[in-house]
């Protein structure tokens, strides 16, 4: 009797394995993995970009720094940090999705180091075809506190597709593709905005107003912000992918009023 329950069990333990529930037609999105994933094609681009501004100087915010969180897990930078840090880039080729995203900014206030939040105030969007930009500025009192407890990040998106149209002169043409020299190395940045006198920050440098033309180093990517009286502060991240055989590139930036 005992041999023949045994024999029953494994007999109805196979058939469960064997046999997956059934789903329907609308159910086989979420219900369904593919036996092999498919990887992000090498073509992608950074498609996240988190800048936290006004983060530490010679002064009042010495070693003051940041930790920045993707889904809880924390983010090393790849660079070496030094105690004057005053902005933090980070770039991520990251899977499509949202993503929950958030800082904490540690500054030296008193006797002790304290710590400030920097929230996204939704889940963070990632698309393939979009480049995402998250970015804030951290407003602080004289003393190097912060003003605010919770700073909150801006969240704006770009299309990788038609980001960074420009088009080129004769001149500009010819140069773009002269013999190796120290083209190899920088590349002339033409940029102009609507409206005119813009300020324009490449990185953590003021360069001066729009119109104008300013070198970069070529192997690395920049970030671009452009501000004006009236108008929306627009950031603009310029991927180092763009810049090949290149030695001027040129952009036209628009901002929307306030």
């Amino acid at each position: 009797m005992k041999k023949l329950l045994c024999i029953l069990t494994v007999s109805m333990l196979t058939v469960l394995i064997g046999c997956k529930g059934h789903i329907t037609v609308d159910e086989a999105y979420n219900a369904l993995d593919p036996v092999k994933q498919l990887e992000l094609p090498d073509q992608i681009q950074e498609n996240l970009v988190v800048v936290i501004d006004n983060v530490a100087d010679e002064s009042s915010s010495y070693k003051n720094r940041i930790e920045l969180f993707i889904n809880d897990y924390p983010i090393d930078p790849n660079w070496l940090i030094s105690n004057v840090q005053n902005r933090y880039v980070y770039n991520f080729r990251l899977k499509p999705g949202y993503y929950s995203i958030h800082a904490r900014y540690y500054a030296y206030v008193g006797w002790g180091e304290d710590q400030f939040d920097l929230v996204s105030e939704e889940l963070v969007r990632v698309q393939h075809d979009k480049r995402t930009i998250l970015s804030t500025v951290i407003a602080k009192k004289p003393n190097g506190e912060p003003v605010n407890k919770i700073t909150y990040f801006k969240q704006t998106r770009e299309d990788l597709s038609t980001l960074n149209i420009y088009s080129e002169t004769q001149e500009e043409f010819k140069a773009n593709r002269q013999g190796p020299g120290l083209a190899e190395k920088e590349i002339t940045l033409q940029i102009n905005t609507m409206p005119e006198n813009c300020q324009i920050i490449v990185d953590d440098q003021v360069v001066g107003q729009s119109p104008l033309r300013t070198l970069v180093n070529k192997a690395s990517g920049h970030v671009l912000q452009i501000s004006a009286a009236g108008y929306t502060t627009k950031t603009i991240y310029l991927d180092s992918s763009k810049f090949k055989g290149k030695n001027i590139y040129r952009l036209v930036i628009e901002l929307d009023k306030e």
